[in-house]
């Protein structure tokens, strides 16, 4: 038992009181003095056999003890005060100063009902009925509450309570969501502070009051309270039995990881050759006039195909298997918007530089859509390294551009466009949406009339049926990664988000046709829209 003692004591608890005392004293030799001092008195304790069963509460005990002694002692940091009082209770002064500071910062983690009462009570000086009164509550639970607070005021000073790693180091958290925003754009805008963020970081795993709250990050409990309760109300966080809270969404590391490469490693290189021999065996029709419009190679057909029968024998599977939420039974919310959010811990590590293309950077190749334009269908993309990973193309295009474009391809004359649609072609042209070819204007993506884009979907469904194996395989190792990280209560959302690690189906699938050189080598007119593709609904 000694020997514990005297383990813990050198392997956790020297550190800690060495650093007390610097805080404490005005100079490094004082503070090692007073360090060297509590050591001391700790050794003395143990080695003479004392009853120790909380080292820690025993520790922070004997080092206030400690601290406070010497300050009676020492009477030379003191005459600046000697205007206050006399000589003789200026150590005094000192030490209650010492001791309203610890007592102050005590009150302050409280919880709310503990706080009120108190501070009725010690600092209104109100007596129990009063405070009955003021509070709405029996004399009998003023006196529990008082007592309680009391109690848990009188550990924390005897134990020294350290703040947690939150309140120097605090993470970083992004929100986003499946579904509408809401009319302040809920959920993102209700996590934009550090301290929102690091409430929903410390609530995730298990229920936390707001008095561990303000511990762990090193606010007031006031504070910590407010925020909790905006969270509430904002349906991020749920109120947990005993006067808990919680997180109430995913939170998935927003630093990627091995998830592609565990991925590749498993369904590739087998999955891309059944892709591509489903292709070939259609390769007639998916290269007749009617699919493609852009007069295209077939090398340069294969960075759309590859990623629209993926991404739409993924969707399949995600339904059937995934247990994705619906957007029809997603929550309405309490400010407009119908949602489910999802957070990014830690900052979104992004490399844009994919000259060095490899498995393990194929994560950061990200697949953007779809984007529905108001006046248009449907535009989907899948942005690839050669275009980067913001999809803030799409949408510096002005609506209607899109659709002039399909007018166009459908037989529109340039000749009869009016003023504003002359802009449009201006933008598409500029955008390379468009291409000048001598006199001719050559569409630069790929686009397809309705009947044909329900044909692709047909096609793309017959080969779901030989995906889905690979998908399934992919699905479990996404499911063992995750699954002691997703709290109980969230599994039902797991399906909207886990699932999007599918998409590394698609990028694997490009990566490995690129690196078999069966894909076109992109030129600077083409390389934004290598795999857009524009269909009619």
């Amino acid at each position: 038992m000694t020997q514990n003692l005297l383990t813990n004591l050198e392997q956790e608890f020297l550190p800690k009181i060495l650093g007390f005392a610097y805080l404490k004293m005005n100079s490094k030799e004082d503070a090692e003095d007073l360090a060297q001092e509590i050591v001391l008195q700790i050794l003395s304790a143990i080695h003479t056999g004392k009853q120790i069963e909380n080292l820690n509460a025993f520790v922070w005990s004997v080092s206030n003890r400690t601290f406070f002694k010497r300050l009676r002692k020492k009477k030379d940091i003191v005459y600046q005060l000697h205007s206050l009082c006399s000589l003789g209770e200026i150590d005094d002064a000192i030490i209650k100063c010492e001791e309203r500071s610890l007592l102050l910062r005590e009150i302050s983690l409280l919880s709310k009902k503990y706080r009120e009462a108190i501070v009725l009570h010690y600092f209104e000086s109100k007596n129990i009925a009063e405070i009955s009164d003021v509070l709405g509550k029996s004399t009998g639970t003023i006196k529990w509450w008082l007592h309680d607070a009391r109690k848990h005021i009188k550990e924390g000073m005897n134990t020294m309570r350290e703040y947690g790693i939150r309140s120097v180091k605090p993470g970083a958290l992004k929100v986003g969501c499946t579904g509408s925003l809401g009319a302040d754009n809920e959920p993102s805008s209700c996590a934009t502070r550090k301290s929102s963020q690091n409430i929903l970081l410390a609530a995730y795993s298990n229920p936390i009051s707001v008095e561990e709250l303000s511990i762990e990050l090193g606010i007031s409990a006031p504070y910590i309270e407010d925020e909790v309760a905006m969270l509430v109300n904002n349906q991020l966080m749920r109120q947990a039995p005993g006067g808990k809270f919680q997180t109430d969404f995913v939170i998935l590391d927003g630093r990627g990881g091995s998830k592609a490469s565990r991925i590749y490693e498993s369904c590739f290189p087998q999955f891309s050759e059944e892709l591509l021999t489903f292709l070939e065996s259609h390769k007639e029709l998916l290269t007749s006039d009617r699919f493609n419009r852009a007069g295209f190679t077939w090398e340069r057909l294969l960075w759309v195909y590859l990623h629209f029968f993926t991404q739409t024998a993924l969707g399949i599977f995600s339904m059937d298997v995934c247990k994705i939420v619906p957007y029809w039974d997603i929550p309405d919310r309490p400010n407009g918007g119908k949602w489910i959010a999802l957070g990014f811990e830690g900052d979104l590590l992004f490399s844009q530089n994919a000259s060095n293309a490899s498995v393990d950077c194929m994560p950061i190749h990200m697949w953007s859509g779809p984007v529905h334009k108001p006046d248009y269908g449907f535009v989907q993309g899948f942005y690839h390294h050669w275009s980067g990973y913001d999809c803030a193309v799409f949408f510096e295009i002005p609506e209607g551009t899109f659709k002039l474009c399909a007018d166009i391809v459908k037989g529109k004359p340039i000749g009869t466009l009016d003023e504003a649609e002359k802009y449009l072609l201006s933008v598409a042209l500029e955008k390379s949406l468009f291409v000048k070819d001598v006199n001719e204007y050559k569409l630069n993506y790929f686009f397809v009339e309705q009947l044909e884009f329900c044909k692709l979907n047909e096609l793309a469904k017959d080969f779901y049926t030989i995906a889905k194996k690979y998908f399934s395989k992919a699905w479990q190792i996404i499911l063992d990664i995750y699954k002691d990280s997703v709290p109980k209560h969230l599994r039902w959302q797991m399906g909207n988000f886990l699932s999007n690690n599918l998409n590394a189906f698609v990028t694997c699938s490009i990566y490995e046709s690129e690196k078999n050189g069966l894909l076109s080598t992109p030129s600077d007119a083409d390389k934004a829209w290598l795999s857009l593709f524009a269909g009619e609904q």
